[in-house]
C-alpha cells in the first residue's frame, strides 16, 4: 500500500506554517488555512492509497480551513469524510452549519465553498472519496453534507468499526486486490450509514418514495450485469408503473437510464482499479457490468473519467 508521511517536527521554526499549507493542498485540495496560534504549530499527517479511496490520519494544533469559490473545480469532484477523535470540529457549507463531536462524522464537498475548523488540538481520520463513487450509492452527495452522523449506533457503528479494523491493517502485507476490496466495502458501508438517517434526505422525499427508491436500487444493483435492464423491466420487477419510476427520479438530476449508466461506469472503474489477474480483459469487465458494446463502453468511460479503460488497467497493474 502506498504510504506517505508528513510532519512539521523537523521543519525550521516559522516555516511550519507554509509547509503545512503545501501538505494540505497536496493531500486533499486547495484550501486557505488560518492558524489559531501564529507563534507555533504542530502537524502530523499519514496517507494511505486504497485505489477506491484515500485514507489519512491527521493530527494538528488548532486550525481553520476555508474552501473558496476560486478553489472549487467541478471536473475533479471529491468528498471528504471527517471523523474527529479528540475534539469537536465546526463546519459550514451550502447554508448549513454543523458541530461534529468525537463519535460522529461529517461530509465536505470539494465543488462548493466551505469553512471547517477546530480551536483545540485534534486527531482525525479523513477519507477522500470520489464523488462519483458515493453518488452511485446514495445519489447526490450534497444532501448529506454539513450534517453530523452517529458512528456509535446502527450502520454508522458498523462503518466506524470497519474503519477501525481497516486502519489496523494499513501497514499489513495484504495484496492490492484485498486492500482495494476493503476500500470499496468501506464506501458501501458509508453509503448505508448515510441512507439510514432520514433527516439527511430532501424534504420532498416521503417515506413511501424512499421505500420505492430503495427497492429500485436493490433490484438494479442485483441485475447490473443484465444488458437488457431497462425502465420497463425495473418497473415490472418492483411492481410500479414506468411513469411512476420516472417520477421517482424527477428530483435526482438524472434519468433512470443515466443513473444505470453511472452505476455501471463506476462499477467498471472499481473493477479495473483492482484487476490483478492479467487474464481479465476489458471486454469481460464491460460485459460483467452490463455493457454489450465494448466500443460504446470505452467511449462513455473516457468521457466520464478522462482516460480509457486500457489506460486505467495499465496504471493499476503497473502500480502493483
Amino acid at each position: 500500500m502506498k504510504h506517505r508521511h508528513f510532519s512539521t517536527r523537523d521543519v525550521p521554526a516559522n516555516h511550519e506554517f507554509g509547509h503545512w499549507r503545501e501538505v494540505i493542498a497536496d493531500a486533499y485540495f486547495n484550501l486557505q488555512l488560518g492558524f489559531h496560534d501564529d507563534q507555533r504549530f504542530r502537524g502530523e499527517l499519514q496517507l494511505w492509497e486504497l485505489n477506491t479511496l484515500q485514507l489519512s490520519r491527521l493530527e494538528s494544533s488548532g486550525l481553520s480551513y476555508r474552501r473558496l469559490r476560486q478553489h472549487c473545480q467541478l471536473q475533479d469532484r471529491q468528498v471528504l469524510v471527517t471523523i474527529p477523535l479528540k475534539s469537536d470540529v465546526e463546519f459550514t457549507q451550502l447554508g448549513r452549519t454543523s458541530r461534529c463531536a468525537p463519535g460522529q462524522f461529517l461530509l465536505e464537498l470539494s465543488e462548493e465553498p466551505y469553512e471547517f475548523g477546530h480551536r483545540h488540538e485534534n486527531d482525525m481520520w479523513v477519507l477522500k472519496v470520489p464523488a462519483a463513487a458515493l453518488k452511485a450509492r446514495v445519489g447526490d452527495p450534497s444532501r448529506f453534507c454539513a450534517r453530523a452522523y452517529d458512528r456509535e449506533s446502527g450502520v454508522g457503528q458498523l462503518f466506524g468499526d470497519y474503519l477501525s479494523m481497516l486502519t489496523r491493517h494499513c501497514e499489513g502485507r495484504h495484496g492490492d486486490q484485498v486492500r482495494s476490496l476493503m476500500g470499496t466495502q468501506l464506501i458501501d458501508l458509508l453509503g448505508l450509514a448515510l441512507q439510514e438517517h432520514p433527516d439527511a434526505l430532501m424534504s420532498q422525499q416521503s417515506a413511501v418514495r424512499d421505500a420505492h427508491l430503495a427497492r429500485v436500487e436493490a433490484h438494479v444493483r442485483q441485475h447490473l450485469a443484465d444488458a437488457e435492464l431497462s425502465p420497463q423491466t425495473i418497473a415490472d420487477a418492483c411492481g410500479i408503473s414506468v411513469r411512476y419510476l420516472h417520477l421517482l427520479f424527477k428530483d435526482t438530476g438524472d434519468s433512470v437510464s443515466q443513473w444505470i449508466r453511472e452505476l455501471r461506469l463506476q462499477a467498471a472503474h472499481e473493477a479495473l482499479s483492482r484487476a490483478v489477474d492479467r487474464r481479465i480483459t476489458i471486454a469481460q469487465i464491460a460485459y460483467s457490468v452490463g455493457f454489450a458494446d465494448q466500443a460504446q463502453f470505452s467511449h462513455a468511460f473516457r468521457r466520464k473519467f478522462n482516460c480509457t479503460p486500457s489506460e486505467l488497467l495499465r496504471e493499476s497493474r503497473s502500480s502493483r
